[in-house]
């Protein structure tokens, strides 16, 4: 069998972690006290909702590393329009030109006006914060430079954006924008050695989890459940999980599988791919359809936790180079041992608390999972570093300090360059 794990780096990336901590004044409640807060703009996608429901990665970064910061720093979010039985508790806006962008989007000459008209609707208040926090939009810096924005900005990307940039590109970006925030080491590499300009103001600042909601809970756990959840798209890798599972069943046929999720947030579509991965499922259990579950949509902050705590295994599958991969991080805070795609991040996410395989391997791919089925031992201990590793590097108050003294550093530049 060719499972494989990581190296240990975890010394090193604290180690960085630390450094910025140390080295940065804190925004704590003294170091504002007599003067007002910094005002921060943060700019999801035009069509990102900023809710738990609805929202995705980019809105749950942002609320739960801003509400941590709420004494520190005055923040509004820009996104948008959001029910308010949905929104996050904490200051949203929007703007009523959204209506006439989501116009634009279906006219192909239009188009490409659609950001700009946006953003010029925003200006006006954006003008008035001190910082903007751009989230995976870099082609946003140099439009708000044009537009007169003479802030600091800072562009925060949790996809490769930038990989199929050219060096005078990137180096044109490095000369407008004031710090760039990676969720992974993997994205900065993707990008920072065809720019040393913009690989000197780069910064990994890992996703996090709220470990008040995704906690172990050994009493609800399942004997042979597998649990997947994310996006119903090829890219995923759902299709090679079933064909996995087909072969797991051989040598354990109590096992079951569960696929959480849709093809979007909230929303659900039958895709020729959700067909796809229906009729696979039948065929393999076609006298036993019970046993591959499709939960549909999973509510992030309500029912996902149990899926996880419930699950004896996780499984992450990408076939795309995935950047992160949160739910990796929230299976291992509720102490549920990984299967990851040996791709992107999710190696530095799993350190060496998870099995790394290559999903597209089919038979090493079932025997990883066979093999920690039949290894309750080795599941609890791979359960319990995991939970360690992710109270030491996810929790969301690590990532909102050290996002703070990052932003304190911002500020200070600023103020002396």
């Amino acid at each position: 069998m060719k499972t494989s794990y990581v190296s240990e780096t975890d010394a090193c990336l604290l180690s960085e972690r630390q450094a910025v901590l140390e080295t940065s004044p804190q925004l704590d409640t003294a170091t504002v006290r007599g003067r007002r807060r910094p005002s921060v703009a943060v700019l999801l996608s035009s069509r990102e909702k900023f809710s738990a429901y609805y929202g995705g990665a980019l809105a749950r970064w942002t609320y739960e590393v801003y509400s941590r910061l709420a004494r520190e720093i005055d923040v509004t979010v820009f996104g948008f329009p959001t029910a308010s039985k949905d929104v996050y508790p904490l200051a949203h806006q929007s703007s009523g030109v959204w209506r006439v962008c989501a116009f634009a989007s279906r006219i192909p000459v239009a188009r490409r006006f659609e950001e700009q008209l946006w953003l010029w609707a925003l200006m006006r208040r954006l003008r008035e914060c001190d910082l903007v926090h751009i989230h995976n939009r870099p082609q946003w810096v140099a439009r708000l430079r044009r537009m007169g924005y003479v802030g600091a900005i800072l562009l925060h990307l949790q996809n490769d954006h930038l990989g199929h940039w050219t060096s005078p590109m990137l180096d044109s970006l490095a000369s407008r924008v004031d710090q760039v925030v990676v969720c992974s080491s993997f994205l900065r590499d993707c990008f920072a050695v065809k720019s040393s300009a913009l690989a000197a103001k780069t910064e990994v600042v890992f996703n996090g989890v709220n470990r008040e909601l995704f906690f172990p809970r050994e009493a609800i756990r399942e004997r042979k459940t597998i649990f997947f959840v994310g996006r119903l798209d090829a890219e995923k890798g759902v299709l090679q999980l079933i064909q996995a599972y087909a072969r797991v069943l051989q040598a354990h046929p109590d096992a079951n599988l569960v696929i959480g999720g849709a093809t979007g947030f909230g929303t659900h579509q039958e895709t020729p791919y959700v067909r796809q991965v229906r009729e696979l499922a039948s065929a393999v259990v076609p006298n036993h359809k019970e046993k591959i579950q499709f939960t549909g949509y999973i509510h992030h902050d309500r029912d996902l936790p149990s899926w996880f705590q419930r699950a004896t295994i996780f499984c992450s599958p990408s076939l795309f180079q995935e950047p992160f991969g949160l739910v990796n991080a929230e299976a291992m805070a509720c102490a549920t041992p990984v299967v990851g795609a040996k791709r992107g991040g999710i190696p530095e996410v799993l350190g060496s608390t998870g099995l790394l395989v290559d999903p597209e391997d089919i038979e090493n791919f079932a025997a990883s999972l066979s093999t920690l089925l039949a290894q309750p031992g080795r599941r609890s201990q791979l359960g319990r570093s995991a939970h360690q590793r992710c109270q030491q590097m996810f929790d969301w108050k690590v990532i909102a300090d050290q996002f703070a003294a990052l932003s304190t550093e911002i500020a200070a530049k600023r103020q002396f360059s």
